[in-house]
This record gives structure tokens, C-alpha cells and sequence, in this order.
């Protein structure tokens, strides 16, 4: 695999978190059913990035599996953060 094309990856899906973690913040928080407009959003953001994903890196199982592993460790640290910040609330 490409390294350029793994950092872009990480890159995108590091972007696209903070930018629904921040549309979250801005608009969701502190609202009734907060937790279920941050998920549609979320799922809708999920759905991009593997698209561009899958379009930037070629179609083995190595870096379907990278993806795959990027995709798990991004939504435990989006979804942990969402959590915790509702259940202060």
C-alpha cells in the first residue's frame, strides 16, 4: 500500500470527525434527541469516507482491512466522546 494514499485516509477520516464532532457541538448538543441526529450525520459521514476511501486505495484485502481498522478505531474515539459528552448533560 501506498503510504501517501494511508495518510490521506487517516487523514480524511480525522477531518470528517472533527467536523461532525464540531456540528455536534454547535447544533445537536443540549437539544431533544441529540444522540440520534448525531448518529444519522454520523452514518451519513461514515458512508463518504468509505467511498473516497475505496477510490483512493487499490482494492486488496490488505487495505480493505486497513480501512476497515481505521473505520473501528475512528468511530470508538467519535462515538466515546459523544457519549460522554451527553451523559453530562
Amino acid at each position: 500500500m501506498n503510504i501517501g494514499n494511508c495518510l490521506i485516509v487517516l487523514l480524511l477520516a480525522v477531518l470528517l470527525n472533527i467536523i461532525v464532532y464540531m456540528v455536534f457541538r454547535k447544533y445537536f448538543y443540549g437539544k431533544p434527541d441529540a444522540g440520534m441526529k448525531f448518529l444519522a450525520v454520523n452514518i451519513f459521514k461514515d458512508i463518504v469516507w468509505l467511498v473516497v476511501s475505496l477510490m483512493i486505495v487499490d482494492q486488496t484485502r490488505e487495505n480493505f482491512l486497513f480501512i476497515v481498522i481505521c473505520f473501528i478505531a475512528a468511530s470508538i474515539l467519535i462515538y466515546g466522546s459523544v457519549i460522554k459528552r451527553i451523559n453530562k448533560s
